[in-house]
């Protein structure tokens, strides 16, 4: 419940200055309290585009949410990706596998993906997280360069919106 956590602390915390939503939706019906429309702190938002823990509707919300940010916001879709592989614990115990080796596409439910590899994928999140903070809290223009050009990994879209 991280990304609701950050919405949250955004929404009820004035010495919070950006957040990051990492796999999961900020505002969404499964756990109510948290309005996208109050957060007007920037947030960048890392989508998995084959989670299966929260399944399309929960990536629907997850854009949905960066379409509705009131603030500046950033998103970025990592292809082959799961809810777990941004993470050292895929695949530690069943509970960790979404993300991890092989499963049902999202996108397609007719095909099987093979997800991204696990250190490629904390190279991602951590690389754009890094670079966010960078940007949002110290100013830093390489990040912003970072965060606005194309992207070094492939298979990974940028958005931002002011």
């Amino acid at each position: 419940y991280g990304a609701v956590t950050t919405g949250r602390v955004l929404q009820d915390d004035s010495r919070v200055k950006a957040g990051v939503a990492i796999a999961a939706p900020i505002e969404n019906p499964m756990i109510p309290g948290v309005s996208v429309a109050t957060l007007t702190r920037p947030l960048l938002y890392l989508v998995a585009t084959e989670d299966n823990s929260i399944t399309e509707v929960g990536n629907f919300l997850l854009r949905q949410n960066y379409d509705n940010h009131p603030a500046p916001a950033w998103k970025v879709e990592v292809t082959d990706a799961g809810h777990w592989s941004f993470s050292e614990i895929c695949g530690l115990v069943e509970m960790f596998e979404p993300g991890c080796g092989q499963a049902t596409r999202q996108t397609n439910p007719f095909d099987e993906v093979t997800y991204i590899d696990n250190v490629l994928a904390r190279t991602i999140a951590r690389d754009y997280v890094l670079a966010f903070f960078q940007h949002t809290l110290l100013g830093r223009l390489d990040a912003e360069v970072f965060l606005s050009g194309p992207s070094p990994f492939p298979d990974v879209e940028v958005s931002h919106h002011p």
